[in-house]
Parts: structure tokens; sequence; C-alpha cells
């Protein structure tokens, strides 16, 4: 498993990045005609939570052999994972605020397979686009210097006050979203998802993109945020 991913992308290619997909496939092919979405030239890069909570989760699991998307690990894809570990992971990943009982409902063979796909993604994902660097990670930057939350993300290291485990951190907190304002040094601009917001939530050069789009079928005041990453060039 790498736990950093780097991608150089050429200027001339359109790249968008979406909030939580969370397993509503329909929902994503529908915010991605709303952009013109081209399929054999543009990219997609996701924030994590790919899966769970939606009725098209192996749709959406299936979108890690696309060509056109990438995406960094969520803490439901970790739930997948940890699931097929233990059960204590499993009871809570089946509830259904959770949304995971589909993962349960596998052939072996295949909840396997499904697991050590998502447990690969990477924790951080860096891209360099049009002059500027560019961070994508699921929850939260548990520390405001990319060049260190890479290094303690690869060491796999513990936070020195909060005594979590970076990655968990990067999966699971919500502390920079709950601020007016931060500067993540040596980064232009991160990519989060995790926290649903009303609307796209800018926090210093942190972006915010989970509007919780899978829960559009309770209220139309849900839905799939997506993003031309032209406009933080």
């Amino acid at each position: 498993m790498a736990l950093i991913e780097y991608l150089d992308i050429d200027d001339d290619v359109n790249v968008f990045v979406a909030g939580d997909i969370h397993g509503d496939y329909e929902g994503l092919m529908e915010a991605l005609k709303s952009v013109n979405f081209n399929f054999m030239t543009d990219m997609l890069i996701g924030v994590g939570d790919c899966v769970d909570r939606g009725n098209e989760n192996e749709k959406c699991f299936n979108l890690l052999k696309e060509h056109w998307f990438r995406t960094v690990k969520g803490n439901h894809e970790d739930f997948c994972y940890k699931g097929l570990l233990d059960d204590h992971h499993a009871f809570y990943h089946k509830m259904e605020n959770n949304g995971g009982r589909w993962f349960y409902e596998l052939p072996d063979d295949i909840r396997v397979h499904v697991a050590m796909m998502l447990n690969k993604l990477p924790i951080l994902l860096e891209v360099k686009y049009r002059g500027k660097k560019f961070g994508f990670v699921h929850a939260d930057v548990p520390v405001e210097d990319w060049e260190l939350l890479k290094e303690l993300v690869s060491n796999n290291a513990i936070h020195p006050i909060q005594k979590r485990s970076i990655i968990d951190m990067c999966l699971w907190s919500r502390d920079v979203v709950n601020k007016d304002y931060v500067n993540i040094a040596q980064i232009d601009n991160v990519f989060l998802g995790h926290t649903v917001l009303p609307e796209i939530k800018q926090v210093g050069n942190c972006t915010f993109l989970d509007t919780g789009g899978v829960f559009r079928k309770h209220s139309n005041e849900y839905k799939l945020s997506i993003v031309n990453l032209k406009d933080y060039c």
C-alpha cells in the first residue's frame, strides 16, 4: 500500500474534484453531466468515501478501475478493510448510519478482493497542475505543514498532543473544518470531504467538499459537489 501518491497532470487536462460519493453512482453521473465531463480526456479526483450508505456501492467501487478516476482513502474504505478483519469493526460498519451492510452481503472472495483494493488507496494524494501543488486527504490535516504531514504519514507517527495515529486523524478527525482560518504550509490548496456541510466551505487554503450528495434521496437540500481545479490555479 502506497500511503502517498503523486500525480503530475498536463495543463490542458480538465481536472474536477468531487465530494464524498458514498455509493451514489447515479448522483455522480448526474453531477458529471452537469459539468460536461469528458470521460475520454478529463480527470476526476475524489476525497474518499466512495462507498457505503448508497445503493450502488459495487459500481462506485469499480470506479477504481477507470482511467479517468483517482481518489484517496476515506474512513468508509477503512471500515471495509477493518470490518473484514474483526467483528468489532464489522458490527459498527453494519449500522444503518454507517451504511456498510452491503459489504457483508458480498460473496466471501469478492468481499476480500474489495477490502484489499480499498486498503491500497493512498492516505494523501499530491497533484502538480498548472504550476500549483494541490493536496487531497479525506477528513483533516493534523499538522499545518504539508511536507511534515507527508513525513508523519510515511512513518505512521503518533500525534504528540492528541496521542492518536496521524493516519487515523487524516481519516476521521474534524479539527480544521471547525476553524475560522488555517494556512497549511508548503501546499497551495488542500481538498477534503468527510464532514457534511450545507455548502462547500473554504477554511484558509482548505476546501471541504462533502455536501451530502447521498442524502439527496431524503432532501433536495443535499447534492454532490464538484469543482474544477482550474478555478484554484
